[in-house]
């Protein structure tokens, strides 16, 4: 009757063990906090990507808002990595797959829409770039300073579903005007400004009607004007 109990008692010391293997580095940069959010511009959702084992995956935490605003991460109770994030419900089935492009956004696959990103978690920022969203006044400006230049964005008859058309007002600071900025795409989670010649600003939102330029040269703020 004992080599039953201690058959068990074997199996339960290797999985301990099996357990205890450590965790790589790549694994280890993927932990915390990140926001999933659409391409369709609605408010996204956090989740936190834990370390503690659940079989051969991890603890996947989503926030309360999950359940309503995205249920497929609601569901989320575990997670591993396989060339992206993958989400696990409680039946181990794979509730979301994003994938790392070229850039290393991880995003899900466009032929099932909506395209879902995830993201590093930002204070105050909910959504994804959505171009209807975007049309109306906003102002450049250095972090915290006066206007360089106020822009109006538009949806012209000619643009696409997410191209926005871009029109500069006057008086506009040099730094600015020299740029010729004449429209705008949403690309992923960026918001791209182009003028001409092929000059081009990236930016990224930084809070609920903000947006902060990518790294490179000056800092510059885009604002919802008021």
């Amino acid at each position: 009757m004992r080599r039953p109990l201690l058959a068990a008692a074997v199996v339960l010391v290797l999985g301990t063990g099996a357990k205890a293997t450590p965790m790589p580095d790549f694994i280890k940069d993927t932990l915390g906090e990140w926001l999933v959010a659409t391409d369709d511009g609605k408010p996204g959702c956090r989740i936190t990507l834990g370390d503690e084992p659940v079989g051969k995956t991890w603890r996947a935490n989503p926030s309360a808002e999950c359940a309503e605003r995205l249920p497929n991460v609601g569901k989320a109770v575990a997670w591993d990595y396989d060339a992206g994030v993958r989400l696990y419900g409680a039946d181990r089935k794979i509730l979301l797959a994003f994938g790392e492009d070229e850039t290393t956004l991880m995003k899900t696959s466009f032929e099932t829409p909506p395209v879902h990103y995830m993201v590093r978690a930002k204070p105050g920022v909910e959504r994804a770039p959505y171009a209807p969203a975007l049309v109306g006044a906003w102002v450049l400006r250095r972090p915290g300073g006066p206007a360089l230049c106020t822009i109006t964005l538009s949806k012209g008859a000619k643009d696409g579903d997410t191209d926005l058309t871009l029109k500069a007002a006057t008086p506009c600071d040099l730094a600015v005007a020299k740029l010729k900025l004449n429209s705008a795409h949403v690309e992923d989670i960026a918001l791209m400004l182009y003028g001409e010649p092929e000059t081009s600003l990236r930016f990224e939102a930084s809070g609920p009607e903000s947006y902060a330029k990518a790294e490179g040269g000056k800092p510059l703020e885009m604002v919802r004007a008021p």
